[in-house]
This record gives structure tokens, C-alpha cells and sequence, in this order.
């Protein structure tokens, strides 16, 4: 029987409840089948993620150990509410995170504490394929808005990316081989090795190596349009390595480090969607150091100084395309250089007592970036170059933020069960001037089984150095492309929530949430306002710039389960539902920027000439989900499986039939199921086989329009552990 993606969506929340019914009354709570109890930082403080107030969830160093993923964007693909885009296609390709459904540039990506950023790119958002697993101990996801703790871009989230530093005393590490194949012609290995060494005096040495080489499928293909004439297919290959390495010294009272991580990577592209060539790549690097160190003042009191550098460069060549069975080449060359560096310190202190705890933090981060374009058709002799450097783009945001969680014992030993948290951060942009964020989250610890919270938070995301400076203009136009006018996007969310545990081996997270985003920035054309649009040309033109033109509306729900059946059965399952809208109102735009001119939203098309509303958001489902079953079948012999399902959602295309220029219009994508089946055997304490079937059912799906997906894939890997 075949099953729609809302109808496996019911099936699993069915399936679940009624596996979770009865548990709650057949567990036995005096046995030990406990699931971990896993200690987050959610707060920036450590504490059970099942007492904190929001819906977070940790990815293991025992499930990193379990898997044969080698890059964060698979794991976080297989996470509640998190939906990714680029992890199905052939590696290399872009992977972006939707965490709660807001945009790719709303979630905050951190390594170790500190922002991964890409102020080279228009939306100053990481592409999430240049992060491996090197060193990686565990994945902490916070959902929901987290800008008075994290700062800028934290409306849907934050993903914090927790590296191994400190270790048991003595020589230990981790040696693993995965090799595979995801489709005719393809062949992957990913090799990685990571070591540490700690004295029992307290120094210790940290040092990973991640390898990833991949002979791909042909990333684009045709999902919309006819097929073209001629579209030469080849395979777009990969090759990353990544370095990583960190020393340091720690005791109970005092620590510090150093580290430093070096990506480069290369990946062969197309053109864009639907349209391929042979000669087109992609290379990246990023060099990032961090240092820190913390000190405890007293039983009550710790400070904490954190900072990191990091430097980038993306380069993209296009070079001649063959374009017919002849063999002839459009004479074409295309090369772009994009460079950009964040620089961020930080200093805080945490002070905890038996019914107050409160971080307090000041500090600054610096951004830059720069790009250099060059353009050469030879079948119009057409060549130009674009060169910002001189134009010396930075900025810097400064800040000083508290949070504090204060117990209701301070006022009654009755109310010691409830708890509220409170926080602002106040934030200082050298262009847009100041703004404020604040928290507000209380909970109630009903029973010691059972949580309920609430939240209300604001949260803001500042505009990239592109968007305010790009100076693209030609005579005659309106403006730059840059919009030093642009506000800071900014936005408002409500969560209530419930965390149930049943004895020690069932966990139980439910959460409704709603979230406004307002002076979202689009990118926009704009037109001539002497002509109706109806009978506008395209010598009506008057350039393109960036506009506050929107609001974005999220209301959403989650639900997860975890339990654990005997001691050889673990079960658990999310589903995730939510309902957007993007809103435009005429009278939101500044007109006084441009100049009373038709404005026209590139994304969709629309002209702003009265109030539109359109229902959810390009690339994001309105219902997604997972569940997994794992089998620890013998003592050495794991299994598991995983079924992932993401619902229909509209993707973009350029068309030319809107507006004189063309933008981009929507069609509907089509959701889709994944299940994948694992099998993991020690051979020996130190040593383990990982075999996988990815796609088991070899699925036909899209990820977005004019790329392809992977189908079933294969892969082994062999793992030693000393």
C-alpha cells in the first residue's frame, strides 16, 4: 500500500502513542534501561537537558559513533524541526539549515561557542557542507529564538557544534575508513583520524583529520522545463580535507586553550539549475583559531574569555561550456572571488547560588568582506570586471548581555518547583545603530517527571555587508544594489511546551510555538512609476537593491519520543507541523529610498501595489518527521533503522514571464520517504564494522528544482577505538 507523506506522518504519531500508552504502565522504573542523561549548555550554563525550558536536542558521542557520517549537515537532516537542504544531492553541493521553517541566515552556527559565519555571501549564512566531523564530540541543537544569549540571527535556533579537548588522562583516539557507492558511476571515502593526549597534570593535546573524496553524480537536472537541446551530463566530483588541533590546560580551577581548523575543499558545479558544465568548480577554505580560557574565582563565580578569527575565500570558475553534438564552446569565462573574516572576543561571568543563576557577558564582533568579478563572452565581446576592495567593507557589532534563572524559593519554599528566566541583551551595529532583545521563560517543574514551560523572546537578524554595500549600479538607475537605510530584520516568538519522562526509560517532549518576523530583507527590481505596470518595458528598469518589504508568520508544532523497551530495544520518533505565510504591504516600503518606484519582490515576482499574503515559505514543508528503531540484537550486533519523511513544498524558478525581466515563480515539490538500515558489530572491544543501506527503496525525490538526488547507496565502515 502506498502511503502520502501526511499519511505516514499520522501513521507514525499513531504508531507511537500507542507503543507509549501502554509502556507507561508495563516499564518497570526499578530496573536500570536508563536513556542517557545528557547535560547541555542551552543557558551557557551546564544542566539536564530535560530540566531546561526549551525543546533541545543533543546528538551523542555515542551516536556519532554509531553512524557512518562523516559532515554535520547529514546528522542535522535527521533532526526534529530542522530541515536541510543540500544533503541529498551529490556532495559538495550547498547545504543550508531551515531550523522551526525561518530562513537559512536565522539559525546561529557555532563551533564550540563561537559563531561560523560567511559575511562573504550575500545572506552571511555558512554553507553547512565545509563542516565535517573532526573532532566533534557532540551537536547541541536549541530551537526556538535565542538572540538575547546568542545575538544576531538566533530567531529560529542555534546549533552548537561541541569539539573533544580535555580528555582521560593517558593516549586515546579513533581511526575510521568508510568507503561507498549512491548511484551508477559514483564512489566515496571518507577517512578520519582523531587523537588526543592528556597529562595527569592536567595539559593535553587534540588533534583530528577528516578526509572526504567522492567521484559524484551529475548535480543538475531537469525538473521543470522540457528538456534542452543539448545538456552534457558528467559527474561533479568532491575532495575535502580538513584539519583540526587544539592544546591546552586544565584543573578544576583554571584552564586555557588554543585551536586551530583548516578547511579547504573542492567541488566540481554547474552552471545553476537544470544547466550543467564540465568546466566549473568550486573551491573553499577557511582558516579558524580560537583561544580562551576560564577561571574559578569560587564555588559560586566563574569567568570565561572566548575568541576566534576566521579567515575565508571562495572561488568559482566557469570557464567554455561545450554547448552542441559538434563539440563548439560558448567562449565564455566566468571567475569570482569572494574573501571575508569574523573576528569575535568575548567576556563572561557566571555566578550560581542554591535559587539564582545568571551569566553576564560583553562583547564585540568584527566582520569583513570583499569580492572580485570577471566576466568574458566572447560572442558579444562582452568583458567586465568588478573589484570591491577599495571599497574596505566591515563591520562591527558590539554588545553586553544578561540572562539570569531565578528560583520561587526566593519568595516562598512552596514555589521552589517554578523557576523564571529572564534576560536582555542590548546590541550596538556601526550602521544601524542599537537594539534590544529580550527573554522571558518561565517553567514549572509540575512532578520530578514532569516539566511545562513557557516562552516570549524577540530576536533580531542584522543585515549582511553585501546587502548594505554592494555598489552594483549602472547610469540611470535609482540606487545601489547596497541599502545603507536597511533595518535589522527583527522578530517575536511564543512557546509553551511539556517534557514528560515515565520511570527512567521513556522521554516525552511536546511544544507549540509561534514566531513574527518582521522587515524581512528581499531583494527586489525597481521600475519606472510613470507607466502601470501592466505596460511596463524593459527599458522601464531602474536597477535592483535590497528593501525591509516583508513579514513572515510561523505557527508550528513538535512532538518527539524516546523509550527504551527492555535493554535491547530503544524506539523514538518526531513530527514537526507548521503553518507560514509571507506577508507584503505596499506601505512598509521606503519610498523615499526609491524614489516612488515600482518595486517588484525578485523571489516571487509580485509587485507591491496593494497587501498580499501568500501561504508557506519557498523550500520549507509544512510537515516533516523521523523515526528510528534500534536492535542491540547480540552483545556485539546493533542494528537500526531510520525513516525520515519530509512533506510537499513550493521551490522557486527563474521564469520570464513575470514582469519584463522574469523572476522567480513558484511550482510545487513533491514530499518524500527515506528509510536507511544500519548494522554495526564489534568484532573486538577496540575495533567495529559499520554497514549501511542508504535510500533502501531507491526513491525518485527532488530536494529543490534542477538538481539531483542521490539514490541507494551502499557504504562500510571500519572503526578502531583505543
Amino acid at each position: 500500500m502506498q502511503f502520502s507523506y501526511i499519511s505516514r506522518a499520522a501513521f507514525t504519531v499513531l504508531l507511537l502513542s500507542l507503543i507509549a500508552l501502554p509502556l507507561s504502565a508495563q516499564i518497570d522504573t526499578s530496573k536500570t534501561y536508563t536513556l542517557e542523561e545528557v547535560i547541555i549548555s542551552a543557558n551557557r550554563w551546564e544542566e539536564s537537558a530535560r530540566s531546561v525550558g526549551r525543546n533541545v536536542t543533543v546528538i551523542s558521542s555515542e551516536e556519532l559513533r554509531n553512524s557512518t557520517y562523516y559532515s554535520v549537515g547529514e546528522l542535522l537532516a535527521e533532526q526534529q524541526s530542522l530541515h536541510m537542504v543540500g544533503d541529498g544531492q551529490t556532495p559538495g553541493a550547498v547545504q543550508s539549515a531551515f531550523l522551526r521553517n525561518t530562513n537559512s541566515n536565522h539559525a546561529v552556527i557555532m563551533i564550540d561557542g563561537v559563531r561560523i559565519s560567511d559575511p562573504s555571501t550575500a545572506s552571511n549564512s555558512p554553507d553547512l557542507s565545509e563542516l565535517s566531523l573532526a573532532r566533534v564530540e557532540r551537536i547541541e541543537i536549541v530551537r526556538g529564538s535565542h538572540s538575547t544569549l546568542y545575538g544576531s540571527s538566533a530567531i529560529g535556533g542555534a546549533v552548537n557544534i561541541i569539539t573533544r579537548g580535555f580528555g582521560t588522562p593517558g593516549f586515546s583516539g579513533t581511526v575510521g575508513s568508510k568507503h561507498g557507492v549512491f548511484g551508477k558511476g559514483t564512489y566515496s571515502t571518507a577517512n578520519q583520524i582523531d587523537l588526543n593526549y592528556t597529562t595527569p597534570r592536567g595539559f593535553y593535546a587534540d588533534f583530528g583529520l577528516a578526509h572526504e573524496m567522492t567521484n559524484g553524480l551529475d548535480a543538475t537536472i531537469d525538473t521543470v522545463q522540457n528538456p534542452p537541446s543539448f545538456n552534457p551530463q558528467d559527474q561533479d566530483d568532491f575532495d575535502k580535507l580538513d584539519l583540526s588541533g587544539e592544546l591546552g590546560y586544565k584543573t578544576d580551577r583554571f584552564g586555557y586553550f588554543v585551536s586551530y581548523r583548516r578547511e579547504d575543499q573542492t567541488s566540481d558545479v554547474d552552471q545553476g539549475a537544470y544547466s550543467d558544465a564540465r568546466d566549473a568548480y568550486t573551491n573553499f577554505m577557511r582558516d579558524f583559531f580560537a583561544y580562551g580560557g576560564s577561571f574559578t574565582l569560587s564555588d559560586d563565580v566563574e569567568l570565561k574569555y572566548n575568541g576566534a578569527y576566521s579567515d575565508l575565500a571562495r572561488d568559482f570558475v566557469n570557464d567554455s561550456s561545450i554547448v552542441d553534438q559538434a563539440g563548439n564552446y560558448d567562449g565564455s569565462y566566468i571567475e569570482n572571488n569572494y574573501e571575508g573574516s569574523l573576528w569575535e572576543n568575548e567576556l563572561t561571568a557566571h555566578w550560581e547560588s542554591n535559587a539564582i543563576s545568571t551569566i553576564i557577558g560583553i562583547g564585540n564582533i568584527q566582520q569583513t568582506m570583499s569580492s572580485h568579478t570577471y566576466t568574458y563572452l566572447s560572442s558579444f565581446n562582452y568583458e567586465s570586471e568588478t573589484n570591491l576592495d577599495s571599497l574596505d567593507l566591515k563591520e562591527s557589532i558590539s554588545h553586553a548581555f544578561i540572562h539570569t534563572e531565578l528560583n520561587g524559593s526566593l519568595l516562598n519554599s512552596q514555589l521552589e518547583s517554578f523557576s523564571m528566566g529572564l534576560g536582555s541583551r542590548l546590541v550596538n551595529h556601526n550602521e544601524f545603530g542599537t537594539h534590544l532583545t529580550f527573554e522571558l521563560n518561565p517553567k514549572v517543574q509540575v512532578s520530578p517527571s514532569s516539566l511545562v514551560y513557557g516562552a516570549v523572546t524577540s530576536g533580531f537578524n542584522a543585515p549582511s555587508l553585501y546587502q548594505l554595500h554592494s555598489p552594483a549600479i549602472s547610469p540611470g538607475y535609482v540606487t545601489d544594489r547596497g541599502n545603507e537605510n536597511l533595518e535589522a530584520e527583527s522578530s517575536i516568538s511564543y512557546e509553551v511546551g511539556w517534557k514528560q519522562t515515565v520511570g527512567s526509560a521513556l522521554q516525552l517532549n511536546l511544544s507549540l510555538f509561534r514566531t513574527n518576523v518582521d522587515n524581512v530583507i528581499e531583494y527586489v527590481y525597481m521600475w519606472n512609476p510613470d507607466r502601470e505596470v501592466a505596460n511596463l518595458t524593459s527599458a522601464d528598469y531602474l536597477g535592483d537593491t535590497y528593501l525591509n518589504a516583508s513579514e513572515q508568520q510561523i505557527n508550528g508544532i513538535e512532538v518527539g519520543l524516546d523509550t527504551r523497551i527492555g535493554s535491547t530495544l530503544t524506539l523514538g520518533g518526531n513530527l514537526s507541523y507548521t503553518h507560514s505565510t509571507l506577508q507584503f504591504n505596499p506601505a512598509d516600503v521606503d519610498e523615499q529610498y526609491t524614489e516612488g518606484s515600482h518595486v517588484q519582490i525578485y523571489e516571487s515576482g509580485e509587485f507591491l501595489t496593494a497587501e498580499k499574503e501568500i501561504e508557506s515559505l519557498t523550500r520549507r514543508p509544512s510537515i516533516s518527521g523521523n523515526v528510528y528503531l534500534a536492535w542491540q540484537l547480540l552483545e556485539p550486533l546493533r542494528i537500526q533503522a531510520n525513516t525520515r519523511f519530509v512533506g510537499e513544498r513550493d521551490d522557486v524558478f527563474y521564469s520570464s514571464n513575470l514582469g519584463p525581466y522574469g523572476a522567480l515563480d513558484r511550482s510545487n515539490v513533491d514530499g518524500y520517504s527515506l528509510t536507511d538500515i544500519s548494522l554495526r558489530y564489534n568484532i573486538s572491544d577496540p575495533f567495529a564494522v559499520i554497514g549501511k543501506v542508504e535510500n533502501l527503496f531507491d526513491t525518485d525525490y527532488t530536494e529543490i528544482n534542477g538538481y539531483r538526488t542521490k539514490g541507494r547507496g551502499f557504504f562500510i565502515k571500519a572503526q578502531y577505538t583505543f
